[in-house]
């Protein structure tokens, strides 16, 4: 083989005809990459001349033709090296340009993608834009859950106990607790590009924030729990006026001799479940009690500083049970759901949910028909269009819960904490195989099946 310090012209020509072949089978020839790849050649051929000042003067050309021998090969085999040190300069660009490229389109440049940790909560807000607790993460996604960007508060990681709501693709809030410090509320408005932050007043070490809910973008409530026991709980209720910005404390449950509180107040006695508010001044608070046929359920109509309790009517035919109660689904200023589940041989297996309606905003409120499983995720569309699940067994209904269709997803359809639909076809849920971390699942069908999300985290 020849010494490359003796390579002539054109053999220097042929070498780099050779690189970009070899560039050409490395990358397809899109758009994106050929641009770049002209330029290299453009300049690959150039760097392979003769010097441009040397070919532009009659003076340089005589010199250089009186020059000696030796010269000669030097300045070959300078040029030689010349131009293959700027091959390599350019493939090297060349290489960089594309590898820049990628990550413009798979995520923020030096990172690989990352699945999440475990998901804890979903909201959705449409088929493509979403929020979720993950981990230590507040994320955001864009195309449907594929791909999650973290957008947790600079500075601060969820903790245990972490909760969220959102009303839009912009517009959301979190509740972290720390350790030894007062909670802290935080919100954004431009979709976790910037945040600002709040703390609930007269914070205690150890409480817990059960729920944070709004309504618009103003008003909003937060249910915290202050310990007790399973059958009993001192909660305070705190509300926001500014969208956050500030809060107070409008009720609180105290621990007592007797479950009967004041007239206008919470009771101490009853595990609380959740809080809900249909506008800013009519909401409920949902718990759980021992005592079979007792509802616990408390209604406000002055923005959550006074309650009253509210009765349910037992589903015909259904002996008295233990209820335990989540917090209503509003569609409309009038209506709205309510999900109940009972126990104590109400059904063969002993256990069965209901769905209660209302059409007066909750003044009163009907049963319909016992689905046979024991609640432990529900989502309703509207009013027609409903899911409830036992974290494995699924049933939908399409006729306000008159009607129930039983559906066995599949294998993938277990440990299911959380259903959240956007359509009567498309939903995800959040699930586990035994002890395995939560991750996301997805249906286009209604329910009857159900794939695993493979997300990611730039």
């Amino acid at each position: 083989m020849a010494d490359t310090d003796e390579l002539h012209h054109e053999e220097v020509d042929e070498q780099n005809r050779r690189i970009l072949q070899d560039l050409r089978r490395m990358y397809p020839a899109t758009a994106e990459v050929a641009r770049p790849l002209a330029r290299v050649e453009q300049r690959l051929f150039h760097a392979s001349d003769a010097p441009p000042r040397a070919r532009s003067s009659t003076v340089n050309l005589k010199r250089a033709a009186a020059t000696t021998f030796r010269k000669r090969m030097w300045q070959r085999r300078f040029g030689t090296l010349t131009a293959a040190a700027v091959a390599a300069l350019l493939v090297g660009s060349f290489i960089l340009i594309l590898n820049q490229a990628h990550q413009g389109r798979t995520g923020r440049p030096g990172n690989l993608s990352h699945q999440p940790g475990a998901f804890a909560s979903l909201r959705m807000i449409d088929a493509t834009t979403g929020w979720a607790l993950a981990g230590k993460a507040v994320l955001h996604t864009t195309d449907g859950g594929m791909q999650w960007n973290d957008i947790t508060p600079p500075g601060y990681s969820l903790t245990p106990g972490s909760v969220m709501d959102a009303l839009t693709a912009s517009q959301a809030w979190v509740a972290i607790p720390r350790s030894g410090y007062t909670t802290r509320i935080f919100r954004t408005i431009d979709g976790g590009q910037t945040w600002q932050s709040s703390t609930i007043p007269d914070d205690q070490t150890g409480t817990r924030v059960a729920q944070i809910t709004f309504v618009n973008a103003q008003d909003g409530w937060i249910l915290a729990n202050r310990g007790g026991a399973a059958s009993a709980e001192i909660v305070n209720i705190y509300r926001t006026t500014d969208g956050g910005k500030t809060w107070i404390s409008v009720s609180r449950a105290l621990a007592a001799s007797t479950d009967g509180p004041p007239a206008g107040h919470l009771p101490f006695g009853g595990a609380k479940s959740g809080i809900h508010f249909l506008n800013a001044s009519t909401g409920w608070v949902t718990g759980t009690v021992l005592l079979p046929g007792l509802s616990w359920l408390y209604v406000s109509h002055d923005g959550g500083s006074t309650w009253n309790r509210q009765t349910l009517p037992l589903p015909p035919g259904v002996p008295p049970a233990q209820l335990s109660l989540r917090p209503p689904m509003f569609f409309s200023a009038t209506d709205g759901i309510l999900p109940v589940s009972f126990s104590n041989n109400v059904t063969e297996t002993g256990i069965a949910t209901v769905i209660y309606t209302t059409h007066d905003g909750g003044t009163t409120w009907q049963a319909t028909t016992p689905v046979p499983v024991a609640l432990s995720a529900v989502d309703f569309l509207d009013m027609q269009h409903g899911w409830v699940t036992d974290g494995s067994i699924l049933y939908a209904t399409s006729n306000g819960g008159h009607h129930w269709t039983k559906i066995v997803p599949g294998t993938s359809f277990k440990h299911i904490t959380q259903l959240d639909f956007i359509s009567s076809t498309e939903g995800w849920a959040i699930g586990g195989q035994g002890t395995g971390a939560p991750f996301l699942l997805k249906t286009v069908d209604g329910g009857q099946t159900w794939t695993p999300i493979t997300s990611a985290v730039p």
